[in-house]
């Protein structure tokens, strides 16, 4: 008899287990489904509607929303930014931090220091860094400007160039990346010291050391910068919008701007949320390729 009591009471308390994760995470998944994801399956219902706020959803259209949009040469054109703004990304704020990172894993006196003074930009609110970087930019009384006239160079009119606004917003990323500097060198000091001592020990230093056993160590966190770094510029919005409006001449209209636009100044709900969709399934693609070579490398 007792020994049957056990067997129940102990396979009700295994049930309690294995409910008992479900139990925690039904409402946080429930609000996921609901915040994240209700949102994306409305936009693609949205998208095949010429929406109408007032009586929605409207007339049905269909796929002429997504149609429409691809003979836009407007559209091509911010696709055409978004990647141009994603290669400076890529070239300016994703290597050079990880040089940062390695460079000041090296210090010995000064790594705090220099620590701070690396997070110190990354605490300065988008639009506070926007005005400062917008007078910098000036080209009548911009810091930027007065550089070049010293060394005898023509002055630039910066954001008010096609050729050199993508720059000019992309550059202030340079300075305020501290945290991804921080974020490599806690990646680069999570190494084990037994490992570098061995590599030490077979002659592995300086720019060797670097190749073949920082670097592959701290794979990992470089894997997760580079998929966020192309997730975070294919949405770019706020940068771009604050700097020029998406101008010159549409030369900083980035998808993000495309898809604003086309909700705020067009009012056409149903093309911003094709190309939202878009825009959605393209990151997609990109993040599931990025997985695809880190899969291929660790095997």
């Amino acid at each position: 008899m007792k020994q049957g009591i056990f067997k129940i009471s102990s396979s009700s308390s295994t049930l309690r287990r294995r409910l008992a994760p479900w139990c925690i995470l039904a409402i946080p998944m429930a609000c996921t489904i609901w915040l994240k994801y209700y949102p994306i399956f409305n936009a693609f219902y949205i998208s095949l509607f010429k929406y109408d706020p007032i009586n929605p959803p409207g007339k049905f259209v269909g796929l002429e929303n997504y149609i429409g949009m691809f003979q836009m040469q407007y559209y091509w054109e911010a696709w055409k930014n978004s990647f141009v703004f994603l290669a400076l990304q890529l070239s300016m704020c994703f290597f050079i931090p990880l040089i940062q990172a390695l460079l000041l894993n090296e210090l010995i006196k000064l790594q705090k220091c220099l620590t701070t003074l690396y997070i110190l930009p990354a605490l300065i609110p988008t639009s506070v860094n926007v005005i400062i970087w917008k007078w910098i930019w000036h080209p009548e009384y911009g810091i930027a400007n007065q550089i070049l006239n010293f060394f005898g160079c023509q002055p630039q009119a910066w954001l008010s160039d096609p050729n050199l606004v993508k720059f000019c917003i992309i550059f202030p990323g340079v300075l305020g990346g501290g945290l991804t500097v921080l974020l490599y060198l806690s990646a680069i000091q999570g190494i084990s010291s037994d490992i570098l001592e061995s590599a030490a020990l077979d002659g592995c230093t300086g720019f060797s050391k670097i190749i073949h056993i920082i670097l592959p160590n701290i794979s990992f966190m470089i894997s997760i910068q580079a998929i966020m770094c192309v997730i975070t510029t294919m949405q770019f919005l706020d940068a771009p919008y604050m700097y020029a409006s998406g101008g010159p001449s549409g030369a900083s209209t980035t998808q993000g701007i495309f898809i604003f636009n086309a909700f705020n100044q067009d009012l056409n709900y149903g093309r911003g949320s094709a190309a939202s969709i878009i825009l959605l399934l393209v990151i997609g693609i990109l993040t599931l390729i990025q997985m695809h070579f880190e899969k291929t490398e660790k095997e």
